[in-house]
């Protein structure tokens, strides 16, 4: 990573911090999230990007930079917004909600630079405006996410001039290794007396294809759902004792066994580190409504022998197990980068992984109501899982995201298992039996909720 002249340094970044943005740094944007979002309405460009301005300036996480000194990434304030970081214009024709996501995944912001990107564009035809939030994932995960983009339309949408305190988004994020480090209290299955599961480490997905980078794209899959259809499913979660976050990541398993000719694979979940900073016997520590902190676990999941509802419990209770053994890291940068360089020279990836924000109404405050659209996603280029489920819900509506990086992974794969996902998703609401089918033979491959954020 390029490094600047004389710069007011803030700190240095965390373990997970550095690990983002070596991944984004070396790996051709790797882990760059973009949230998409449409709005009602078609305001004048000039006043969404005096609004989007205002909200530049108003946020101190927007001025951050990362520079390199020796052999560590430490944080430094920049400057304001540069010319082309905010971009509001109205479309020339019709606008595709999907293609502007793809495009926006694929511009990778410039190592050194600013560490995010607004794109405001009025669809006169739609009578809507998208705005794509495009952002290094060492300054965002799921909660951050929430609170920025609130503040972003507090802005947009209010027509006065005068916006008010910051608040929660304005104090700077700490350094989370210098706090210290809670375990969730919830009980893993050893802990309740139990023994867990015992599986073999699954073996890794082979890329179908190796190539330079620059012919190496971010590409993905949406699954459509509906209200209904959404809302069914949660009733079937809910009977059968499972989490909706169960759920998808045991349909994601399921389905891309199904495509594969796998039964063992290793799921990796996004967990939030968030209310786990602290003395053990205080409260813990208030984190700022900025920053990132989050961690990926994996577990390794078979599924066969046992309908969805079971391979999400044994899901659950792995993946439960694993959250409770983790432990911050806590490298040195100089480890933190050849982890990160390993990752970007691999030929294969070492399984799927999913990622909930959750429910995102509450976060949106007093817009929910304009706001028709919404996901976010996470640039894969380096495939360095297999698939990424990315989920979101909306207005009770399920809106789950494969990516997935090419030519790495084959797009009809992904369509054949999102295709399959959604077959379970519509299950309940079809009154289908939501079981898997035993694999044949002679074929090819014969709890309490973890709290997940958009990343990882």
């Amino acid at each position: 990573m390029p490094a600047h002249g004389a710069s007011t340094a803030t700190r240095r970044l965390s373990d997970v911090e550095a690990a983002f943005a070596y991944t984004h740094a070396l790996a051709r944007g790797t882990t760059q999230v973009t949230t998409q979002l449409t709005l009602r309405g078609t305001p004048e460009p000039a006043r969404l990007a005096d609004g989007a301005r205002r909200w530049a300036v108003d946020l101190p996480v927007l001025r951050l930079r990362i520079e390199e000194r020796g052999e560590e990434l430490w944080f430094r304030e920049g400057p304001g917004p540069v010319p082309g970081q905010i971009d509001a214009r109205t479309a020339a024709s019709p606008q595709s909600f999907d293609a502007l996501l793809r495009q926006e995944l694929n511009s990778v912001l410039p190592t050194g630079g600013p560490l995010w990107r607004l794109r405001l564009v009025a669809d006169p035809w739609a009578d809507a405006t998208h705005v794509l939030f495009t952002r290094n994932h060492a300054i965002s995960d799921g909660h951050s996410t929430g609170a920025v983009v609130r503040a972003l339309l507090d802005r947009l949408c209010d027509a006065g001039g005068d916006f008010g305190d910051a608040g929660a988004v304005g104090e700077p994020a700490p350094d989370a290794d210098r706090l210290t480090y809670r375990p969730p209290t919830t009980s893993s299955t050893r802990a309740a007396g139990l023994e867990p599961e015992l599986e073999p480490e699954p073996e890794a997905v082979a890329f179908a294809e190796n190539r330079v980078w620059n012919d190496r794209t971010a590409d993905f899959v949406p699954v459509e759902l509906t209200r209904e259809a959404s809302l069914r499913l949660r009733d079937w979660c809910r009977q059968q004792g499972v989490t909706v976050n169960q759920f998808f990541a045991a349909a994601l398993a399921e389905s891309f066994a199904e495509v594969t000719g796998q039964n063992l694979l290793r799921v990796h979940t996004a967990v939030s580190l968030r209310g786990r900073y602290g003395a053990v016997t205080a409260q813990p520590v208030r984190l700022p409504d900025v920053g990132c902190f989050i961690n990926v676990v994996h577990a390794p999941v078979r599924v066969a022998g046992r309908d969805l509802a079971a391979h999400a419990r044994a899901y659950g209770a792995a993946t439960r197990d694993a959250d409770a053994a983790w432990r911050p890291a806590r490298r040195g940068h100089a480890a933190v980068r050849r982890a990160v360089e390993r990752m970007a020279a691999a030929r294969a990836a070492p399984g799927v992984c999913v990622t909930n924000v959750g429910v995102v109404d509450p976060a949106l405050g007093p817009h929910v109501d304009r706001v028709t659209a919404f996901r976010t996603v996470v640039n894969r280029t380096a495939a360095n899982y297999a698939v990424v489920l990315h989920l979101s819900t909306l207005h009770g509506t399920f809106s789950p995201t494969l990516a997935f990086g090419a030519p790495a992974v084959e797009r009809a794969l992904v369509e054949k298992t999102a295709a399959a996902l959604q077959d379970r998703a519509l299950r309940p609401s079809q009154g289908a039996p939501t079981g898997r089918p035993e694999p044949d033979p002679a074929g090819p491959g014969s709890g309490p909720r973890t709290p997940a954020v958009g990343g990882g």
